[in-house]
């Protein structure tokens, strides 16, 4: 592209991504810097599969990933090749590779994602914006290249795991008759999932739970307490596990009366990332997206550089007041 162009990525279906896999190989599958349940859930369980069809496949990420994620780690060969194929996995803008945009973000062949602000990036574009996961898309391609001969305990625990991460075990309205009907298919295989639900829905660190004591004490209502906002420095997430710091983000929603709940999390560069989640009829994907941000109506993303923390949340909660207005 010259400079100045705009990527427009083809369209596929799951029958044209299969066919598109099995005719590449060498396959380099990255996840978003910050990785969840389902960019990790996707990329191992994607990589076990294509590994299980003869094919050189290993995974990637630009951030540090949480030991609670060890079973996907093991699932998976450690595999030495030349890369030749690309493929990002619940990654909705190159700018979310982190570290590895400048190195793969012009690079990517295909790309596996389902947020509705999705911006084009990759030459071929596998995406479902009404999934409540990208690991619904990713359990239909699998079904695809294989049937039901690949499915496996490893790669079911990879997918439920992604499912159950981004639905909030189920909980959110992003939950579908789909939703529930895949997860009831990888229950059929042989993994706890209840061992699962317990290290990602209620296990937590002593430095979880003081980043917990923090957020309750300096919490902030605004909006008529229809919003409520906290912030998290660099130094005080040093503290905890990658995974404890993500599970975060639904705190404030939690609060009675709270239609939109924020965190802010300032990362080691003195950037501040603000993670919204919304209980009402409130977009804030479309409000992230006035800042350069995108993800879900109910749960998004935006970052503030160049600025202190106070500008920050006067430019957000002012763009709130207008959503909830």
């Amino acid at each position: 592209m010259t400079e100045g162009e705009t990527m427009k990525s083809e369209i596929l279906a799951v029958s044209e991504a299969a066919d598109y896999i099995m005719e590449h190989d060498n396959f380099i599958i990255i996840s978003h810097a910050n990785p969840d349940g389902d960019t990790l859930g996707c990329a191992f369980a994607l990589c076990r599969a294509l590994q299980k069809l003869g094919k050189k496949a290993k995974n990637i990420c630009a951030d540090e990933i949480s030991h609670r994620y060890d079973f996907m780690k093991q699932s998976v060969e450690v595999q030495d090749f030349e890369p030749a194929t690309y493929v990002t996995v619940d990654v909705a803008d190159r700018k979310l590779l982190g570290d590895f945009d400048k190195l793969y973000g012009d690079k990517i062949d295909f790309a596996v994602d389902h947020h509705v602000s999705h911006v084009d990036f990759a030459k071929r574009l596998l995406i479902e914006p009404d999934a409540a996961a990208a690991a619904q898309t990713v359990y239909k391609l699998i079904l695809e290249l294989g049937g039901g001969e690949l499915f496996d305990p490893q790669i079911a625990a990879c997918l439920y795991t992604g499912i159950s991460t981004d639905s909030g075990c189920f909980k959110y309205s992003c939950a579908t008759a789909e939703t529930h009907r895949i997860a009831a298919e990888l229950l059929e295989y042989d993994f706890d999932h209840s061992q699962l639900d317990y290290v990602f829905f209620d296990m937590k660190t002593k430095a979880r739970i003081a980043l917990e004591e923090k957020i309750y004490r300096d919490i902030e209502y605004c909006c008529g307490g229809k919003c409520a906002v906290v912030a998290l420095t660099k130094d005080q997430l040093a503290s905890v596990d990658p995974e404890d710091a993500n599970g975060l983000s639904a705190i404030p929603r939690t609060i009675e009366g709270v239609e939109v709940g924020v965190v802010f999390k300032q990362r080691n560069n003195g950037s501040w990332k603000a993670s919204l989640r919304s209980n009402s009829a409130v977009n804030v994907q479309k409000i992230c997206s006035a800042f350069g941000g995108g993800g879900h109506v109910k749960a998004a993303g935006c970052s503030f550089y160049n600025m202190s923390l106070d500008e920050a949340k006067k430019q957000l909660v002012e763009e709130i007041g207008k959503a909830l207005a």
